[in-house]
């Protein structure tokens, strides 16, 4: 009997990873990563402009290297479906056959032509219009998107791309988002009216909801800007739950890697959306999926009938998992801090011993930096007099969106030290994320159970202890550290049958917990104490 395997595909900021799964035991049977190339070398990103761009030549390599990686071992032809994920929002600008703008030698090197990450905040005034005018209109198109849209989303980015750069705003004929196209290019899908777009990047980062019939009016969209009249009628009305089949896989795969050519692929989604998912995801508990950035997703059963909550990223039914309401907030960094703060110590080491330091030494203290200051930061006592930073080094996503504020600290002197700078900064993170937890709760939504998933939380126990401590809950571990990937396989066995819903399929397949963090009452209080300072720093 031929075995039945899915794949599941996670479009990280830095790299591709692939998971070959068994979902019939839920055994990983291989995992497959690509890092991107152009975006290791930084290529096509400004820092000092908020302006982080990807190549899409980076996504179709990185596939195929992926494909390659894990069919060393098993054949290709018994896979049954394909999940995909991706970063979000990340949209491009593609001509009236799908293809980025970049694939075209006109546009190769152009960055405006590219995929504007999630990250690229160039568009902070594009979406202050965006949010002013929504205010006036008849409809509030922000409503269920927290009430304040976003320059991480897709409106504003295309909005900023139009005015910068007219070559580009002459020669689109639409823009998809990276979890669109993405399904479109394994599918060779050439035409934008057959994209099946996805509920969670719509819902969430296009202002799309059923109560509006859609996307918003192009009557709104043509008054913040008329360069929207020229793609009126070019976007799409209906959207798609990740359960769904997109297409089969295109001829390319097929005769490169074996593939059969029924195999098919789901309709995308938002990389920690499905993160949440591959987690076990359940009423009422809040998943944090952290890494560069964190999402925190929560899901509730639309009979619930729970409020609009003002400040987050959004609430729309399906997004998360289908017959669920789908809330989602968010830091806009997180492991971006810390390793903004490890750069910061050792890059004038590094470029002034220049060639003199060995890879082995150069590696060694890449390896070694984090579980020095860890060592340093858990042996100090937490005290009211602390230093305390503030977690918007990357601007603030939730609560209240504001990418224009930038992150402080309060507290230094001529005795503070490395372990002491990051001590503060592991707090400023954990009290982001009791804001988040606060905002939820401030709107009578309440929080059984979290739980932490990515990179961070299985690496770093301290990081963990102290958002148990700041945010008074228990957080749970679970026992993958590709619960994106793991979520993509969920939904791939379902939309093939193997499993008649996601709940089932979630039974098999989702990661387990196997730690839990209990706060500790004896710091809870300082902890309060500092929080409220933190605060006064956040808002004040």
């Amino acid at each position: 009997m031929e075995k039945k395997l899915v794949i599941g595909l996670d479009f990280g900021t830095d790299s591709v990873r692939g998971l070959l799964l068994n979902p019939v035991n839920g055994e990983e049977v291989a995992v497959g990563i690509s890092y991107y190339k152009r975006w290791k070398a930084q290529l096509y990103c400004n820092p000092e402009k908020d302006q982080y761009r990807q190549h899409p030549l980076d996504y179709i390599e990185s596939i195929d290297e992926v494909f390659g990686k894990l069919f060393d071992v098993e054949s290709a032809t018994n896979v049954l479906a394909i999940g995909t994920n991706t970063t979000g929002s990340t949209p491009v600008a593609v001509d009236a056959k799908c293809r980025p703008l970049a694939l075209s030698t006109e546009f190769l090197e152009n960055p405006n032509a590219m995929f504007v990450l999630w990250k690229d905040h160039s568009a902070i005034e594009e979406a202050g219009e965006i949010n002013a005018l929504s205010k006036k209109w008849v409809v509030d198109y922000t409503k269920y998107s927290g009430g304040i849209y976003s320059s991480e989303w897709f409106w504003s980015k295309i909005l900023h791309i139009n005015r910068t750069d007219k070559h580009v705003f002459q020669k689109a004929y639409s823009w998809m988002e990276q979890s669109d196209w993405i399904p479109a290019y394994l599918c060779g899908t050439d035409n934008p009216s057959a994209v099946k777009r996805n509920r969670c990047a719509a819902g969430h980062k296009a202002m799309w909801n059923e109560a509006f019939g859609g996307l918003p009016s192009a009557a709104f969209l043509n008054a913040i800007d008329n360069t929207f009249e020229k793609l009126s009628n070019r976007f799409y009305t209906e959207t798609y739950t990740s359960d769904q089949v997109f297409g089969t896989i295109a001829p390319y795969f097929t005769n490169k890697f074996g593939f059969n050519p029924a195999t098919i692929v789901t309709v995308g989604a938002i990389d920690a959306h499905h993160g949440a998912v591959g987690a076990g995801i359940a009423p009422y508990t809040l998943v944090k999926v952290i890494g560069t950035s964190t999402c925190d997703m929560l899901v509730v059963p639309a009979s619930d009938q729970l409020p609009l909550v003002e400040g987050i990223c959004g609430q729309v039914d399906g997004s998360i998992e289908p017959g669920m309401i789908g809330f989602e907030a968010g830091q806009s960094a997180f492991g971006d801090i810390f390793n903004w703060f490890k750069k910061m110590i050792l890059e004038p080491t590094q470029v002034i011993i220049g060639d003199q330091l060995s890879v082995e030494l150069a590696n060694k203290l890449d390896d070694k930096f984090f579980g020095y200051v860890t060592g340093e930061a858990s042996q100090i006592e937490v005290t009211e007099s602390d230093l305390v930073f503030t977690d918007y080094h990357n601007g603030r996503r939730t609560p209240d969106a504001d990418f224009g504020v930038h992150a402080s600290g309060y507290g230094f002197s001529l005795a503070t030290q490395a372990g002491h700078f990051f001590k503060a900064l592991v707090e400023a993170t954990a009290f982001g994320s009791r804001a988040i937890l606060e905002r939820f709760r401030a709107f009578g939504i309440p929080i059984e159970h979290v739980i932490a998933t990515g990179g961070i939380p299985n690496k770093s126990p301290y990081v963990v202890q102290v958002l148990a401590d700041v945010m008074g809950v228990e957080i749970q571990i679970i026992d993958s550290e590709q619960t994106c990937a793991l979520g993509s396989t969920i939904f791939a066995a379902t939309a093939c049958g193997i499993y008649p819903t996601i709940e089932e399929a979630k039974k098999t397949i989702a990661a387990k917990i196997v730690k839990t963090y209990s706060p500790n009452p004896e710091k809870q209080k300082t902890y309060d104490a500092l929080y409220n300072r933190y605060k006064k720093l956040a808002y004040d």
